[in-house]
């Protein structure tokens, strides 16, 4: 065998050197930086979301106080059994007969953010028992609209009171989910 030249033996360690340099390079120190700088970026990013945490909290904690204010008067479901019990305590501490309560399909609002359910009522009572069921009704915390109000077949009791058959639709209002 013949022996290599020293020179020759210095020129192919250098280039598997720098095979192996590039190499090494080219699968692991590149990904590798490529991965640091991205990390850099995200944890910018998370420390910008860091400052901003408190003031974040603070409106979202404003925006669930709001929420609950007015999840009061338009509620996130139908509510219909509860409706009817605050209704119907209203009406009998005013002296007045509730006839029917006939909720109606609920239908979505035009710009599709509550539903809007319909109500007929029936009850009899005298014209100002009727408007104190009225104005007691207007005072509820939920949304409640009171529409196509009729008042027929008006029937005297005595000298003092005469009872009318009051017809109305009505509105109530909940939450789409």
């Amino acid at each position: 065998m013949e022996e290599l030249e020293p020179k020759k033996v210095l020129i192919g360690a250098a280039i598997i050197f720098v095979l192996i340099a590039f190499i090494w390079y080219y699968f692991y120190y590149e990904s590798t930086s490529i991965q640091i700088s991205n990390l850099k970026r995200e944890i910018s990013r998370l420390y910008r979301y860091k400052s901003e945490l408190p003031v974040l909290m603070a409106k979202y904690r404003k925006a669930q106080k709001e929420f609950g204010q007015y999840s009061k008067k338009l509620p996130l479901k139908e509510e219909i059994p509860t409706l009817l019990v605050k209704l119907n305590s209203i009406i009998k501490n005013q002296d007045v007969e509730l006839l029917s309560f006939r909720p109606g399909k609920a239908h979505l609002s035009k710009n599709k953010l509550y539903y809007i359910k319909p109500i007929n009522i029936s009850m009899k009572a005298t014209y100002v028992n009727c408007g104190s069921v009225f104005e007691n009704v207007a005072r509820m915390s939920r949304l409640f609209k009171v529409k196509d109000f009729r008042l027929s077949e008006p029937k005297i009791v005595n000298s003092k009171k005469v009872l009318i058959n009051v017809n109305f639709s009505a509105e109530t209002y909940y939450f789409r989910r």
